[in-house]
C-alpha cells in the first residue's frame, strides 16, 4: 500500500515558503542524514490503535501525548532513518514477556513493511545505505526497556539479536536489570542478571542505551560493557541546561562520547526548559550546543521521543516541522558540517562501528 504525503524533494522552496524559512534549510535538511534515535510511534499503536499508515493532519497547536508522526509524515520530514522503539510493559508478567515482545516485534515489521515502496526494516549501517540508495526510510528496531528479554537474554545470540538494533536497559520503572532515574523507582545499579543483558548486546552488537539509567546504574553498565564497543543515551535532556532528574551529567555525556558514543537530545518541554506545558524549540539547539561544548563536535544528535506521550516544543509540532530546526542552526552560525552531524552523520558513525 502506497503511503499518503508531499516530497518536497519536487518543491525545496514551497517547502521553505510554508513554514517561513531559506531554500537553503530546506534543502540541507533533504541532502541530509537525518536520523531519529527514538522514535515511539509503537505506544499509541499498540495502546491506543493509532495508525501509522494513515497521514494524519498536522497539528496547528501542540499535542500531548502522540500524533507527532506517522509513517507518511516521516517521509514527508525526509527523514532517512529512525531507531523504531518497542517498549515493554512493565506490568506484563515475567513468565510471558519475552513471548509477547517477540510477537510485538514480528507485528511492528510487518506494519512497516507492508509499504516496501517508501520503507524497510534494516538492521545494519549497510542495510540503511542500501535503502536510501533506493530512495527508502530505513527503520532499525529497539527495545525500551531491556527487562522484556530479562526472562532468557541469550535470545539475543539467535535471530532475535540480528533483528534488534538497540536495547534501552532500563525505561521508567526499575527492573530486574537496574534502576531507573524516575523518581518512581530506586536504583542500586545494574545487577547481576543487568550485566548478562549488556553482555548479551557487546556479544551480538546490539547497542546498549543508557537513556532513563539512574546514575548509580548507568556507570556500573559501563563498567560491563565492553570498552571498545560504543554505548548511547538516545533521548535525553543535560543537567547542564536545565537540572532534572531524567536529565544526564556532563561526566555521563563525556563518559559516553570517550567511548564513541553519542548522546541524542529529546523533545520533552519541561525536561528540556522550566516551564509547565511547551516549551520553545531554542532549547533543543541549548541542550545540543551544552553535549558538544562538553563533548565535541560529533557528539551530539536528536532523539526526538516523539508519540512517546511527550509534550513537544509548541513551534516544534511535529516531524515535518523540522526546516524550522535547520535554520534555527544556521541563525546560531552552526557549520553545515556540524549541522549534518547532528541531524544523522554521527549517529551513522556509531551504526557503522557497532554494526557496518
Amino acid at each position: 500500500m502506497t503511503l499518503a504525503y508531499v516530497d518536497h524533494e519536487e518543491d525545496p522552496a514551497g517547502w521553505a515558503k510554508s513554514l517561513g524559512v531559506s531554500v537553503e534549510a530546506v534543502e540541507l535538511l533533504l541532502s541530509a542524514h537525518f536520523i531519529d534515535l527514538h522514535c515511539d510511534m509503537e505506544v499509541p499503536i499498540r495502546v491506543l490503535g493509532y495508525d501509522p499508515a494513515t497521514t494524519h493532519s498536522k497539528p496547528r497547536r501542540v499535542r500531548p501525548m502522540m500524533g507527532h508522526t506517522d509513517y507518511g509524515r516521516i517521509r514527508e520530514a525526509a527523514m532517512t532513518g529512525v531507531v523504531y522503539d518497542i517498549a515493554t510493559n512493565p506490568f506484563r508478567p515475567k513468565h510471558n514477556r519475552l513471548e509477547t515482545t517477540l510477537s510485538n516485534i514480528d507485528r511492528a515489521i510487518a506494519r512497516i513493511e507492508a509499504h516496501p515502496e517508501e520503507q524497510r526494516v534494516v538492521a545494519t549501517a549497510g542495510e540503511y545505505d542500501a535503502a536510501r540508495a533506493e530512495g527508502l526510510t530505513g527503520y532499525w528496531l529497539a527495545l525500551q526497556g531491556g527487562n522484556a528479554i530479562s526472562d532468557d537474554p541469550s535470545v539475543l545470540d539467535g535471530p532475535t539479536g540480528r533483528r534488534l538494533h538497540r536495547i534501552t536497559l532500563v525505561h521508567l520503572t526499575s527492573s530486574d536489570l537496574g534502576g531507573t532515574n524516575s523518581p518512581a523507582g530506586a536504583d542500586h545499579g545494574v545487577t547481576p542478571l543487568g550485566r548478562d543483558v549488556v553482555a548479551a548486546c557487546n556479544r551480538n552488537r546490539v547497542l546498549v542505551d543508557l537513556a532513563h539509567a539512574g546514575k548509580k546504574t548507568f556507570w556500573s553498565a559501563l563498567e560491563a560493557h565492553a570498552p571498545d564497543l560504543p554505548p548511547i543515551v538516545s533521548h535525553t535532556g543535560v543537567e547542564g541546561v536545565r537540572k532534572h532528574w531524567r536529565n544526564i551529567d556532563d561526566d555521563q555525556i563525556r563518559a559516553i562520547v570517550e567511548r564513541g558514543g553519542v548522546v541524542g537530545i529529546m523533545y520533552q518541554s519541561r525536561f528540556l526548559a522550566p516551564v509547565r506545558y511547551a516549551c520553545s524549540r531554542s532549547a533543543i539547539l541549548d541542550h545540543i550546543e551544552h553535549v558538544l561544548a562538553v563533548a565535541g563536535e560529533g557528539s551530539a544528535a536528536i532523539g526526538t521521543d516523539y508519540d512517546g506521550m511527550i509534550t513537544p516544543p509548541h513551534d516544534l509540532l511535529d516531524v515535518t516541522h523540522h526546516p524550522l530546526l535547520v535554520q534555527d542552526m544556521l541563525d546560531r552560525g552552526w557549520s553545515e558540517a556540524r549541522i549534518r552531524g547532528v541531524l544523522g552523520e554521527s549517529y551513522l558513525r556509531v551504526v557503522r562501528a557497532i554494526r557496518p
